[in-house]
């Protein structure tokens, strides 16, 4: 960047920049941080695995269910093989 005064200031806006950056990622939790959080008591963790285990399940039924769509219209559309354009 060049200000009206012929300045080259491309330097301080990058370091403006990594200095926001910076500050992003301190407010994030490191590594050992998730890591130790992970350490849940049993129950917490048994209830945080349940509701996973439910969006798991009902995601799938969900795929299970698009597909059995898409292969009834695939069987239902007429077949194009053999047919001549036009």
């Amino acid at each position: 960047m060049v200000s009206t005064d012929g300045r080259d200031k491309s330097g301080r806006a990058a370091l403006s920049v990594a200095k926001g950056t910076k500050k992003a990622a301190a407010s994030r939790p490191s590594p050992a941080e998730k890591f130790n959080a992970d350490h849940d008591e049993p129950a917490t963790r048994a209830g945080r695995l349940l509701a996973q285990r439910q969006r798991s399940q009902k995601l799938h039924d969900y795929y299970d269910d698009a597909l059995a769509e898409i292969r009834a219209s695939l069987e239902r559309a007429p077949s194009r093989q053999g047919e001549t354009p036009g």
